[in-house]
């Protein structure tokens, strides 16, 4: 994507507090219609970048494009963007309908349009029967749709969503991904969403930012972050993940042969973009826990192998998460479908067991 074509361009931008610095040199573009999600733990700046795009912080540095305008100058209310809050911000005293009209009268608009274009966002927001209701009236997944509503009322070229499932319980906040993304397509508009929560921007996201410590770290699409990586940090924040420490030992063609602590030497191919990387290179390694798989008996040849005693089995209903203590003394988990109806489970602690995973699935990471 060139920056003639995207919608935000974030050019250098820095932000800080006083010595702290909350966003360092993030650089990034946003396309027409995508839903892009800013991901990360608890102050690692995604809600001040958001708050940037917003127009209610200044950046020390660097710029922000929206829609080929500069925003350095531009207020909050000038801006082609609308937000929506966590704390959904709905006023308690008016009607759903009220709540909805209530930025287009502030900016003076007639009422017959006020009665169109509220109508329309109230259908997108499946509460065309709930037009009275007040706030208090309404489910916690309603009044997340009437702040919804409020903000594309006003017809955006972007909205704005600061962790806007958070208050959900885990229910209803998986049925409102799915509402989000059904009103992305429908409306046609960007969606940039602000959570920390890694299966929320998974499921929802086209593109996902996933930042460290004021920096962005990756922007990939869902599945190439999950699958491909590219530092420890997030290959340990996305998703679950066993990891170790390596060093390579040798390199044929395509293949590199680590010496994994714990583990022994294994094969495995290299990291994406890393062709020079030699003997003596320390590196993480790593495998999803959905890849190993665990054997009573002899392990398939090829296969990466370690043997050790179940320390731990997490029942979750539909899978079990295990954990062994190997005989090295270096621990891992595997993710067991429970496939099969039954209470008893499949493995039991104090079993001696072979875990094993297929060397193509090892991911090799050089930061």
């Amino acid at each position: 994507m060139s920056r003639d074509t995207a919608i935000i361009s974030v050019q250098g931008v820095t932000k800080r507090f006083g010595g702290v610095t909350a966003v360092d040199d993030v650089s990034f573009d946003i396309a027409p219609n995508e839903f892009f999600a800013l991901l990360g733990p608890s102050g690692c700046g995604k809600t001040t970048l958001l708050r940037m795009l917003a127009g209610f912080e200044t950046p020390n540095r660097g710029g922000i494009i929206i829609d080929g305008a500069d925003m350095t100058d531009v207020a909050p209310n000038r801006r082609p963007v609308n937000m929506v809050f966590q704390s959904y911000a709905v006023f308690p005293h008016m009607s759903v309908f009220d709540n909805v009209a209530y930025g287009l009268r502030v900016a003076r608009t007639s009422a017959a349009e006020v009665e169109t274009r509220v109508g329309e966002a109230l259908e997108m927001t499946q509460l065309g029967e709930l037009t009275e209701r007040k706030p208090d009236q309404l489910s916690g997944g309603q009044r997340q749709r009437v702040a919804l509503a409020r903000a594309l009322v006003k017809r955006p070229k972007v909205l704005l969503l600061d962790e806007p499932l958070s208050a959900l319980d885990a229910k209803l906040r998986e049925a409102m991904q799915l509402e989000l993304v059904r009103l992305q397509h429908s409306v046609g508009i960007t969606f940039i969403i602000v959570t920390h929560d890694q299966n929320e921007a998974l499921s929802m996201a086209d593109r996902i930012a996933v930042m460290d410590d004021g920096r962005v770290q990756q922007v990939a699409r869902p599945a190439e972050l999950y699958e491909f990586p590219n530092c420890r940090f997030v290959a340990d924040f996305i998703g679950k993940m066993n990891l170790f420490e390596g060093r390579v030992v040798d390199r044929r063609g395509a293949e590199l042969a680590v010496e994994v602590r714990g583990l022994g030497r294994i094969v495995a191919g290299p990291a994406p973009g890393e062709d020079a990387l030699e003997g003596g290179v320390e590196v993480g390694v790593a495998v999803r826990p959905e890849k190993v798989r665990l054997h009573r008996d002899a392990v398939p040849e090829g296969r990466v192998a370690a043997r050790g005693r179940i320390a731990q089995v997490a029942y979750f209903g539909g899978a079990s998460h295990v954990y062994l203590a190997l005989d090295s003394g270096q621990a891992i988990s595997a993710t067991l479908q429970n496939e099969a109806r039954s209470a008893d489970p499949a493995v039991n602690v104090g079993d001696e067991m072979w875990c094993s995973w297929n060397p193509r699935d090892t991911l090799i990471l050089t930061r």
